[in-house]
């Protein structure tokens, strides 16, 4: 070997090891950089494997585990399998931001071979909350049941909740609910742990002194709130300190603090006084919340008894909140809706033996409601059932922001009170030329600055005393006005006071989703970090052409194949020509 070869050689080898030295240096470097810094890049274009700033407001601020023990483990479809992937990856993403404040394990609950055993599992996760979906899987010697529970039990510091990841959707596809699922499993996680670490609640306080929903058919959806916040019953009875009477408040200055954080009118029946309506007008105008849950028209299916031949008059219902309301921004009409979308009810069609023969027939005052809402409210949930609905109107101040939250079908009649009410409507057709109104407004969310219905009706002596804390004009403020009383009671057998849950359908034995719709309200009410905000992620459904997968199933698996092989080859004889003309030339 020549000296020039062999210094040429020595050359080499020290600028290679000055080049390892640099990288070694760099990558230290860059590494004790980054670990004054944490991003995290999500290149998908819907950001699918990102979480929101209220998100991860939420995490960052743990101080203890929150743990997640996911039941979506074992040999089950694609689709599940999906719904289990994503869910694992949204986890990991929670914990990404919580300082490993989340841990989680998937288990497989059909895992024990012991069929007893397994039937207490089941049962266990029965009673804590979790519901299971019913599968039936092609297989070659045919078809199977299996059982899977979609869900999740969370735990914090002794205290355990349920997660159901799996939302139902009548008449929706499995992939469209499995879409919808991941869709919201971002904010479903979040809520999870907003709620068990909860220790402040808000206070929510169901007005009484009108002939409102009692305790026993309001009793569902408050044992549901109570998981989330403090309920009371306040009798507003004209008092000026009703509102301000858990503080023991003796003095008529009860707007300083905003005793309760939201208000909800369930379903009264007779007139407010103004008194009242100040209370409520002034809870407004200094920041409170309210849900309307507001009957306009008197109708109830008990009054089809046989004593008067199953017919009644539907009477307008005088509340005189009618100009209160148009003042927010919404009119609720007397009149009722028909809708062609209905649920059905029994109607006893003649006798076998000694014993009735009852059938279900569709009654068009009972509409559903299908969501095709994007609205962090209605999005994703499952029919919702009115009974005796009225039309709502927009109407009044322009600023005020009026979003739809729930409307009727395109194939809708209303029918202005008083109206005849007859159950002999079961036996007849509707004749569609009738129903020619379409997504008739029956729930509204108002957002904005109110304006107080007292403005300009008060004396000075009122408006201007410091005591009165009067206010004609809100900070930027929020309310729910649903015009359908029905839509937050549940039933109650009256003999022992027993209720059922809010929204189930005692004749079909179906649940509604009016519980989950009342619930995401009060939560989108309330919630003032946005984290409700996050339950408005869309995925796009990317589904495979089946079609085309069978006609082309040959030349992609040829590809797979060969690709990876070929592609290989043609990297080594492209080095191999490299590396060839480099020491061919030296």
């Amino acid at each position: 070997m020549s000296k020039k070869t062999s210094n040429k050689t020595r050359s080499n080898k020290a600028t290679d090891l000055t080049n390892l030295l640099m990288w070694i240096v760099l990558i230290v470097l860059f590494n004790y950089i980054g670990s004054y810094f944490f991003y995290r890049f999500d290149l998908t274009s819907e950001k699918r494997y990102s979480i929101s700033e209220p998100s991860k407001k939420l995490v960052q601020e743990l101080d203890d585990i929150v743990y997640f023990k996911v039941y979506l483990e074992g040999d089950f479809p694609a689709g599940f399998k999906r719904l289990r992937d994503e869910t694992k990856e949204m986890l990991d993403e929670f914990r990404a931001y919580s300082n490993d404040k989340i841990e989680y394990q998937f288990i497989n609950p059909s895992d024990n071979p012991d069929e007893k055993e397994r039937d207490k599992i089941y049962k266990l996760l029965y009673e804590v909350g979790l519901r299971p979906t019913d599968l039936e899987i092609k297989e070659e010697s045919g078809i199977s049941n299996k059982l899977i529970w979609p869900g999740a039990l969370v735990s914090y510091r002794g205290k355990e909740t349920p997660l159901q990841l799996l939302k139902s959707s009548t008449g929706a596809s499995p992939e469209v609910m499995l879409n919808q699922s991941i869709e919201a499993l971002e904010y479903e996680i979040a809520a999870s742990i907003k709620k068990i670490i909860a220790i402040e609640k808000p206070n929510i306080a169901f007005i009484e002194g009108h002939g409102e929903l009692d305790k026993y058919h309001t009793a569902d959806i408050t044992k549901t709130l109570e998981d989330y916040y403090d309920i009371e019953r306040v009798n507003l009875k004209g008092n000026l300190n009703a509102l301000s009477s858990r503080y023991g408040a003796d003095t008529v200055n009860i707007f300083m603090m905003n005793t309760y954080d939201l208000l909800i009118i369930a379903k009264p029946d007779s007139t407010f006084s103004e008194k009242d309506k100040y209370l409520i007008d002034q809870h407004i105008m200094h920041g409170g919340k309210v849900l309307w849950v507001i009957d306009q028209v008197k109708a109830e299916m008990d009054s089809l008894n046989s004593k008067n031949n199953h017919v009644f008059m539907a009477l307008g219902n005088n509340l005189n909140l009618d100009d209160q309301l148009f003042k927010y921004g919404v009119r609720i009409n007397k009149d009722l809706i028909q809708d062609i979308q209905s649920a059905p009810i029994p109607v006893v069609t003649g006798m076998i033996g000694n014993q009735t023969k009852t059938d279900l027939f569709p009654w068009n005052f009972f509409p559903m409601f299908l969501q095709q809402n994007r609205h962090p409210i209605a999005k994703g949930l499952d029919a919702i059932r009115g009974k005796f609905v009225s039309s709502i109107d927009l109407v009044g101040n322009p600023d005020i922001k009026k979003t739809v939250l729930l409307e009727t079908s395109p194939y809708t009649k209303l029918v202005k009170a008083p109206t005849r009410v007859s159950l002999d409507m079961v036996k007849f057709e509707p004749q569609k030329e009738q129903y020619n109104r379409r997504n008739v407004p029956v729930a509204v969310l108002l957002e904005g600055e109110f304006e107080s219905v007292f403005k300009n009706r008060l004396t000075s002596r009122i408006a201007d005393n410091e005591l009165m804390k009067y206010k004609e004009k809100s900070e930027p403020n929020k309310m729910i006005v649903i015009s359908d009383g029905d839509m937050i009671e549940n039933y109650v057998k009256e003999s022992t006071k027993e209720y059922y849950a809010l929204g189930y359908d005692r004749f079909t034995k179906k649940l509604f989703a009016n519980k989950d719709f009342i619930l995401n309200c009060v939560n989108y009410l309330i919630d003032d970090s946005g984290l409700m905000l996050t339950n408005s992620r869309t995925l796009t459904i990317r589904l495979l052409d089946k079609e085309k997968i069978k006609g082309d199933r040959m030349i992609w698996q040829v590809i797979n194949i060969a690709g990876p092989i070929i592609l290989i080859l043609l990297m080594g004889g492209v080095i191999f020509l490299i590396r060839k003309r480099k020491y061919t030339n030296n």
